[in-house]
């Protein structure tokens, strides 16, 4: 979503936030949870935000479906499906941009615990034991020979 060039990361973040309000609003089972600060943010938000984008929030919102989710360990966390791994590079090449899940349609951006360098440290792990009866003895594994082919 190049369109709206530098705008994308205050956008991804507005999206966010709102998400983040209509879910806290909807579990809490009320139309203006608290002292309606919730509601009045609503519509700041809703204000801010570019009416394209709004109108695909509010249709997968009226779907019943997840409008805004992260990005762990590879999956979306609206449809559950992974996403390629050259996909996942752009997106953790850009991470602050705003970005469309490619399976469902949904806004989604990198979860925070979600490394955006590249690089994940994995524990080593240690050789496999294995426990011999007594009077077993391990022995070491043999070299098939190998074929040769002919030419000719």
């Amino acid at each position: 979503m190049t369109r709206f060039g530098s705008q994308s990361k205050k956008i991804a973040r507005w999206l966010r936030e709102l998400s983040d309000l209509d879910s806290n609003i909807r579990r809490s089972n009320t139309p203006a949870a608290g002292d309606g600060t919730a509601a009045e943010r609503i519509n700041v938000l809703r204000g801010l935000i570019p009416t394209s984008m709004l109108r695909h929030y509010d249709h997968l919102k009226s779907r019943g479906k997840r409008s805004v989710a992260p990005i762990t360990r590879g999956v979306c966390g609206s449809c559950h499906l992974a996403f390629p791994s050259g996909v996942l590079a752009n997106l953790r090449r850009t991470s602050e941009t705003l970005n469309v899940c490619i399976n469902c349609g949904a806004f989604v951006y990198l979860a925070e615990e979600e490394p955006t360098h590249g690089g994940t440290k994995v524990a080593p792990r240690s050789p496999k034991k294995i426990h011999l009866k007594r009077g077993d003895v391990r022995r070491p594994s043999r070299r098939r020979p190998r074929k040769v082919r002919c030419a000719g």
